[in-house]
């Protein structure tokens, strides 16, 4: 008798730390822009840019620094996306708290070459241009500074902070035409 009601106690209390409502998991609506922008985290990145919830359709955009499993990105299209969040058990100090996994990709909307937008090509001092091959982003995408590449590497040099207004050329490649 006493076995039983041990058993008993013990199953009643393993069954209620694993109940089911307590999934902390959640999907969340979340639009990304048509270009990436630089940003600085455990290291140099670039970004994605988005907006959740009730910002979707504002012109407020924040950076995003995680992967979306399941979802590659391709410059020129802004995303609504279905997106499974789930926390990480024990994040690294500088990493990641969630993990973010692609649910269904709801629309995709192709944006104009000719469509304007701007990058952080220096923020604080840091600076996020590399020359290995020409002017780049992060080694990743290709600089067209035409007649601008003499004042750009001026500002880099003398500036904290520099942002560029550009144009996309294609995937891997956006035309500078202004710095602020």
């Amino acid at each position: 008798m006493r076995k039983q009601f041990l058993y008993l106690l013990v199953t009643g209390i393993l069954c209620a730390c694993t109940s089911e409502d307590t999934d902390p998991s959640y999907i969340i609506d979340m639009r990304i822009n048509h270009y990436q922008n630089t940003g600085v985290g455990e290291g140099l990145f670039l970004t994605l840019l988005i907006q959740e919830g009730d910002n979707i359709g504002t012109d407020n955009w924040s950076k995003f620094y995680s992967p979306i499993d399941g979802f590659t990105y391709e410059s020129g299209r802004i995303y609504d996306l279905s997106v499974l969040v789930e926390p990480i058990d024990h994040p690294p100090a500088d990493g990641a708290s969630s993990k973010y996994t692609l649910q269904e990709i709801k629309a995709t909307q192709e944006v104009d070459s000719e469509t304007l937008f701007n990058v952080d090509l220096k923020t604080d001092g840091q600076s996020f241009i590399t020359t290995t091959s020409g002017f780049e982003l992060l080694q990743q995408i290709k600089i067209d500074c035409t007649t601008l590449c003499d004042d750009l590497q001026i500002r880099l040099q003398n500036q904290n902070f520099v942002i560029g207004t550009f144009k996309r050329i294609n995937s891997k490649e956006i035309q500078l035409i202004t710095l602020n």
